[in-house]
């Protein structure tokens, strides 16, 4: 039997993969590990899963690195569907969104384990020159299906229509289809938006005098057959009758902007000339369309600019991908191109964050003076920024009025990115046991365990949700003196049976009985209560529970966690940005640090030695 490794920070996640594939393969699953390396199991593993961290976002650049590191297929189960439809699969990677259907889950893992070994893949070899040509025939410039269908109309000797928005890349695509035909014969181009018709009736003209009938063969490209006018396209349409008639070897590749069926309607364009040049179609999507591309052409864009500029590699920051994605491009592939080579030449840097981007030719630093190099251009920047700088007592105003905004957008946003994540585990295994049901409803032992797991899951997610609920109907905080010793030992014995079924230990370092705080009570207890069952859920079964009220209102939790799922993993795929506490924050501390803050107090999260967890809440005092 196939081995297959299931790696997850959910522990629901895990063993529903491992009740669904149990009988099929043998299934060996655990939680990311800190210092995690993945390869000394993955040696002896047939496929790995591998639940992407939340956080990780849309940053699959990490993921496909990680990829290339092992021997065995990977299968990536990512946090939502949007998230899936950014990701491109490829041979020896697949991914699956929660929650997922377990046929689907069946049917991608027997296409990873079926692939065939690298040395039976049949391995095409091109010449530079007809790779460079190609280029433009392949994704991510193009869809995958608009490439299969031109590389099939290529076969042919057939008049193709290519028709798009600006920028689409039409041009390129004509140049490519003509570079891969060995019959192509003479690229001759007309170009009737940049010609009166007189010069477009002496170039056709001058085309039908160079090739006589024993001539060979030849390629007429017309860019943007929307540009013709009437006298201009009954002239374009008598050539080609012409040309027909004297049996030239020829092959006619056009250009459209606009919808010309719709011209033809309308009687603006001859039919008959539209019939004939649009006897095959390749229909070029904008790439507002595309949003799922984006990522692979803003890499495929890098990798060329890079090179032009010596930059070595660039990676682009999640949230950069994520503006580019969000922006409506109505340039389509030109102004993408044009974005990251103007950001690559301005920031001349191997990261680019989402402030990097240079969307508009406004935005760019003064260039500096011919020939004056690097210093020049950094003088040129520090001129620009002297030249723009707000008065600090302006400047310190405009902050104070943007700053409540920001935070309670960041707020929001991660709030609603957490609650999503908290839903999205249950919502696996309820889900993968409701389509199991019909299958397996006579099976006893699954029958338990779907009642146990299901209510357990349904439990979980109700309980959520009355915190968010208890969290919305908080005010303005009402302050007052309050022993914290008092509050926080109130709370503890709320969560004793919690603790009692987890086998964990609560020691007091120090009680604190006369330190006071100055506070709402009964948000101070939401917060104390969240903080506590963040921790219990995430420590160590049998572990222990270290608690302690400090002097000036602070109060510290120290744990040993079960496992540091998101520092471990940002450990191994080398990514910094993953390892700021903060933006890895379960739900319950971010709700217990929204709140805190509105009292005046603030949580924080840190590693302290011998891979335990300190969580402090710093609260006001009178």
């Amino acid at each position: 039997m196939k081995r297959i490794l299931v790696v997850d920070e959910s522990r629901a996640v895990r063993e529903t993969l491992g009740l669904i594939l149990g009988r099929e393969f043998i299934v060996v699953q655990r939680p990311l590990l800190p210092e995690d390396s993945l390869r000394r199991s993955e040696l002896q593993a047939d496929l790995v899963i591998l639940g992407a961290p939340p956080r990780l976002g849309t940053e699959f650049s990490y993921l496909l690195n990680l990829a290339s590191r092992l021997l065995c297929p990977i299968l990536f189960i990512l946090e939502s569907k949007s998230d899936q439809r950014l990701f491109t699969s490829q041979e020896r990677v697949d991914c699956l969104a929660k929650p997922f259907n377990p046929y689907e889950l069946r049917e991608k893992i027997v296409r990873l384990l079926t692939r065939p070994e690298p040395a039976q893949q049949a391995l095409v070899t091109r010449s530079s020159e007809d790779r460079k040509a190609a280029e433009y025939l392949e994704y991510p410039f193009v869809p995958t299906s608009v490439s299969s269908l031109a590389k099939t109309y290529n076969l042919t000797q057939l008049p193709i229509l290519i028709a798009g928005e600006a920028g689409c890349g039409q041009e390129r695509i004509a140049r490519s289809l003509h570079a891969l035909r060995g019959t192509a014969g003479e690229w001759i181009a007309a170009y009737p938006a940049e010609e009166t018709p007189d010069e477009l009736f002496t170039s056709l003209a001058g085309f039908s005098r160079r090739k006589p009938r024993s001539a060979e063969s030849f390629t007429l490209f017309i860019d943007r057959l929307e540009g013709l006018n009437r006298s201009s396209q009954a002239a374009l349409l008598n050539f080609l009758q012409e040309e027909e008639e004297r049996e030239s070897s020829f092959w006619v590749v056009s250009t459209s902007y606009v919808d010309l069926l719709e011209k033809v309607y309308r009687g603006d364009f001859l039919g008959a000339l539209y019939y004939r040049l649009a006897t095959l179609m390749i229909r070029l999507p904008p790439l507002r369309q595309r949003v799922q591309d984006v990522p692979s052409l803003v890499g495929w864009f890098a990798e060329d600019y890079a090179e032009r500029l010596d930059l070595g590699s660039v990676t682009f920051a999640p949230g950069a991908i994520e503006r580019l994605c969000n922006y409506l491009w109505f340039g389509n592939l030109d102004e993408m191109e044009l974005v990251i080579a103007r950001t690559l030449a301005t920031h001349r840097k191997g990261a680019i964050e989402a402030s990097d981007l240079i969307l508009d030719p406004g935005e760019e630093y003064p260039q500096p003076p011919s020939g004056e190099g690097e210093e020049a251009l950094f003088a040129a920047r520090e001129a620009g920024r002297k030249a723009i700088r707000i008065p600090s007592s302006e400047k310190n105003a405009e902050s104070t009025r943007r700053e409540p905004s920001k935070i309670v957008f960041s707020e929001l946003k991660q709030l609603i990115h957490e609650l999503a994540h908290e839903l999205k585990n249950p919502m696996v295994t309820i889900k993968t046991f409701a389509q199991l049901l019909g299958e397996r409803f006579n099976d006893e032992t699954f029958r338990a365990r779907f009642q146990q797991m299901v209510s357990s899951d349904i439990d979980r997610m109700d309980e959520l949700l009355e915190n968010i609920i208890e969290f919305s109907r908080f005010n303005e905080p009402a302050a007052q003196d309050i022993f914290i010793y008092e509050e926080l030992s109130r709370v503890l014995e709320e969560i004793f049976p919690e603790c009692f079924k987890k086998e964990a230990t609560v020691r007091w370092l120090r009680k604190g009985e006369k330190e006071r705080v100055f506070a709402d009570a009964n948000q101070l207890r939401y917060v104390l209560k969240n903080l506590l069952q963040s921790v219990l859920a995430q420590v160590k079964p049998g572990g222990e529970i270290q608690v302690g009220v400090e002097e000036e209102g602070k109060v510290a939790f120290t744990y040993l966690p079960e496992a540091e799922r998101i520092t471990g993993f940002a450990q191994y795929l080398e990514q910094d940005s993953l390892q700021k506490k903060e933006e890895a924050l379960p739900l319950r501390i971010l709700l217990a640090k929204v709140l805190l803050e509105r009292n005046g107090g603030k949580v924080a999260v840190a590693d302290i030695e011998g891979g335990k967890v300190l969580i402090r809440a710093d609260l006001p005092v009178h």
